[in-house]
């Protein structure tokens, strides 16, 4: 019993020499190839950097080709989501001018058949039956009245999703505006306008004039739908208002906020300008940029 445990005891130290010796054997190999990888020459390098390059290079375009199809996605779901705005605004607007029909004749007909009641029976209910007569017919003209806001509120909200401006016009409040940069003469610039079926911007809020000086990105000069021509220093817009907002005076290099409403100083410059819009025609022949709503 002896000799047989020695013999196991033995064969277990030469299985962990064995062991031992392949271990090492990898670590030098591995050591060996880390040192063959440092050795590499300059042209392997090279050559090793521009596949890892490549590599990066294609997993950026699948990226790249990803995103842009998600994007395209988005996209197309956007427009179908405003189709079916578009659509369900139509139908709404359809079924209450439906309704409004069927009310206004079931009423009608319920008039006319109380009238003719009324005839037939005596003078002794008339009076009653007329009071009936006149609640029916308050009762129609507020319910009439009820639909009419519908269906206005309706059509407002239906021209509000389906307003689209024309390419290289900017929209506000329903109303497209035309930002041109064309250097003309006040009158070239009116004429301009009428060509593209607009006219000059007439301001008639503060929100427009923000929106106005918003989408002028520099100080410039753009002349806007307001004159003097029938009397100097009687500022007047293109439908013929009164110009009724404050003047800037000359003190103030570079303005920087609106004046609602403010009287205008003693002693204002020739040209009232408000947060880099010019309202002014000054000599013959000066040209500026102009801004046309349609």
């Amino acid at each position: 019993m002896a000799r047989d445990d020695g013999t196991d005891g033995a064969g277990e130290n030469w299985e962990l020499t064995k062991d031992a010796l392949l271990e090492d054997r990898s670590g030098r190999k591995a050591s060996k190839r880390v040192l063959s990888l440092l050795t590499l020459s300059p042209q392997r390098a090279v050559l090793l950097l521009a596949l890892l390059l490549a590599l990066c290079f294609v997993l950026l375009m699948a990226l790249t080709i990803g995103n842009i199809q998600r994007v395209s996605t988005v996209r197309e779901e956007l427009e179908r989501a405003q189709l079916q705005d578009k659509q369900s605004h139509a139908t709404a607007w359809h079924n209450l001018s439906r309704v409004q029909h069927t009310l206004d004749t079931q009423l009608s007909a319920e008039l006319r058949a109380i009238h003719s009641r009324l005839l037939n029976e005596g003078r002794d209910v008339l009076q009653p039956a007329l009071q009936q007569l006149e609640e029916l017919r308050k009762e129609q003209s507020r319910i009439s009245t009820l639909l009419s806001t519908a269906l206005e509120e309706t059509q407002n909200l239906t021209e509000m999703f389906c307003t689209r401006c024309p390419a290289g016009w900017r929209q506000f409040d329903k109303t497209c505006y035309y930002f041109s940069t064309e250097k003309k003469s006040w009158v070239e610039a009116r004429a301009a306008c009428s060509m593209l079926g607009a006219h000059l911007a007439i301001v008639n809020s503060e929100m427009e004039n923000k929106f106005l000086a918003n989408h002028i990105m520099e100080i410039r000069a753009f002349w806007l739908g307001l004159n003097d021509m029938h009397q100097e220093g009687d500022w007047q817009w293109l439908d013929g208002q009164a110009l009724s907002l404050s003047y800037v005076s000359e003190q103030f290099a570079v303005p920087k906020l609106l004046y609602f409403p403010r009287l205008a100083p003693k002693k204002p410059s020739t040209a009232p300008l408000v947060t880099l819009l010019w309202w002014s025609v000054e000599e013959k022949g000066t040209e500026r940029g102009f801004v046309a709503p349609e």
